[in-house]
């Protein structure tokens, strides 16, 4: 449950994203907890619950990176415009920034213009996800990666 935690060594899987929305559970009710009880001005908290109530877990994870401000009016805003996104997997966050990139499409161009087996290149995961943690905010949070942009 906190910010940039490099993520945990897991297989490649092709991306599955079902759909639906990170869930809401112990630890954003925490993250909530822990800030409402730093609050001093009651317009901030119910600006706070606000913001709960329309964007969720995202908004909670949001609340962990360090340069969060919760008592800034203009917080709902900051958080919409840094959000990503959410995935169930670091695996299939890491295959869409890969995609947008256009990674993807140009190695499997070269390896069959090339006749490459599938299995004689690998991603060098470590190296691609310290780079993936230089360029957003990441928060693992009841099991949901949630991206913001730097």
């Amino acid at each position: 449950m906190s910010p940039e935690t490099p993520p945990p060594a897991e297989p490649e899987r092709e991306p599955s994203r079902p759909g639906g929305h990170a869930t809401f559970g112990p630890e954003a009710a925490t993250a909530l907890e822990r800030t409402l009880a730093e609050l001093r001005d009651p317009d901030d908290a119910l600006r706070i619950l606000h913001a709960i109530d329309e964007a969720g877990a995202s908004f909670a994870a949001y609340l962990l990176l360090p340069d969060t401000t919760p008592a800034a009016p203009d917080v709902l805003d900051r958080f919409y415009n840094s959000y990503a996104d959410a995935w169930e997997t670091f695996a299939e966050f890491r295959h869409d920034v890969l995609e947008a990139l256009g990674w993807l499409e140009a190695l499997a161009k070269v390896m069959n213009e090339q006749g490459i087996p599938e299995d004689h290149i690998t991603w060098n995961h470590p190296v691609i996800d310290r780079q993936i943690l230089d360029t957003y905010d990441v928060v693992h949070l009841d099991g949901w990666w949630h991206v913001f942009n730097k």
